[in-house]
């Protein structure tokens, strides 16, 4: 969710400091706590209880003091998350708050997505003295929503990873997750999805498709997952692979309107519309081939909806050029959740609200709204399996493995990232089991020899 004025010009940064407190006074009782259980409880019973049954109690209350050792680190962590969100944001809010006395000083008035305009209808845009005051103010305000929307964001992720550390026992392992690595994208992925979220439901071959449109449009491969998400049509649900009875179904249904009832049915995975597909092989006419050499441009109307529906890779390829065009005009098109919205509806309205309220949706109506709520919510998902798929097959490995080393034997491992992405997401818990877990019954005695 974008951080508009009256959010920034409103936040309170001493709350997320008294938050950040109260955490750090956890942290020190879980500090005290394993100190306890480590250095005193474990060293009595070295002296006072010898024998096999003495040495396992000490285990016992050393693996008790790692827990506490591990959640004071994790507390530590979310403090240090709560102080530098509040540090960010009082040092953007000081800025924001300098930059609208300046506007109102020059008779400048400012909306909540940080646009600059003159609140006096006798003065000209571009007298060279006036636009000066307008780019000052503009950048100055910009700036401030900037940084406060980066640290909002970081915090985010930061706190995401502190969720997932309740999996981890090591010490170890949460310094290492708190670095950030591979481990730390596990165990965000740890979360899975929330229940009204649904995964991008297309096989691999279509997904490197968008890895190749991103590079060839410059789109990002960010955007074309959030229009794979928003247009998911409902036979995708039944088939992932895309094939199947029910998939081949619904392409003929969908194509069938197209050809009869609904001549303007948008189509295939990205849900494109027909037109705005001409649209695209008008601009780029040579970028597009049927398989028998023809351009696409030559294919009639039931051929190029036929291609559509039966080529998921041909409409990601032609989403991205059309985005690429929305994108040719800046105007309220100038950041990935603001083409999110175009691609549904490119207007003269969504353009100039896209451009008066940036990337808030709280002041947009119906269809626009709900689309630009639903880019804040995948958006982090989006994020954390896209980073999850940029890493080697050993880091993969390895931090699936970490994962599982601190899960309970006889129980699951998931990660849910919201598209299929390289490398394992599944195991079995490799930790010592929960107590009170009965052992495995010991088979028959051996039957001595000759019997």
């Amino acid at each position: 969710m974008a951080v508009s004025v009256s959010d920034l010009d409103e936040a309170r940064p001493q709350q997320w400091r008294d938050a950040a407190d109260d955490v750090l006074a956890a942290a020190r009782q879980c500090d005290e706590l394993g100190d306890h259980a480590r250095n005193e409880v474990a060293a009595t019973l070295k002296q006072c209880w010898v024998g096999e049954a003495g040495r396992a109690a000490r285990e016992r209350f050393v693996e008790h003091a790692d827990d506490y050792e591990a959640a004071a680190l994790a507390l530590r962590a979310m403090a240090r998350a709560y102080d530098e969100l509040a540090n960010a944001v009082e040092n953007a809010q000081r800025d924001l708050r300098g930059g609208l006395d300046y506007a109102r000083r020059n008779g400048l008035v400012v909306d909540e997505s940080g646009r600059v305009q003159f609140s006096q209808d006798d003065l000209v845009e571009g007298d060279a003295p006036e636009k000066a005051l307008l780019t000052q103010a503009h950048e100055v305000i910009a700036d401030a929503l900037y940084k406060a929307n980066e640290a909002d964001a970081d915090a985010a992720r930061a706190l995401r990873t502190v969720e997932g550390m309740i999996l981890l026992r090591d010490p170890k392992l949460v310094r290492e997750a708190l670095d950030g690595g591979p481990l730390a994208v596990a165990l965000r992925l740890s979360h899975g999805l929330e229940t009204d979220i649904h995964p991008i439901n297309v096989p691999r071959h279509v997904l490197d498709s968008v890895k190749t449109a991103s590079a060839e449009t410059g789109i990002s491969r960010k955007l074309l997952l959030a229009v794979l998400w928003q247009e998911q049509q409902w036979y995708q649900n039944h088939s992932p692979g895309l094939s199947g009875p029910v998939t081949e179904a619904g392409r003929f249904l969908n194509w069938a309107a197209s050809q009869t009832l609904k001549p303007d049915k948008s189509l295939g995975i990205t849900h494109i519309k027909p037109a705005t597909a001409r649209r695209v092989l008008d601009e780029y006419p040579n970028r597009f081939r049927l398989t028998d050499g023809r351009t696409l441009n030559d294919a009639t109307d039931a051929e190029l909806a036929a291609e559509i529906e039966s080529n998921p890779q041909l409409d990601v390829r032609l989403s991205a050029h059309y985005l690429a065009m929305l994108q040719e005009d800046e105007h309220g098109a100038t950041t990935d959740k603001q083409l999110f919205t175009l691609y549904a509806a490119d207007s003269s309205d969504v353009r100039e609200k896209n451009e008066q309220f940036g990337d808030d949706s709280d002041y947009r109506g119906h269809s626009i709204q709900a689309r630009g709520r639903n880019w804040d919510r995948i958006e982090p998902h989006l994020d954390d399996a896209m980073a999850w798929h940029d890493l080697t097959d050993g880091e993969r490995t390895r931090a699936m493995e970490q994962l599982e080393s601190q899960t309970p034997a006889g129980h699951h491992v998931a990660l849910a990232p919201i598209y299929a992405t390289e490398g394992p997401t599944t195991g079995s818990g490799t930790g010592e089991p929960e107590p009170g877990t009965p052992s495995p019954s010991p088979g028959p005695a051996p039957r001595p020899p000759g019997d």
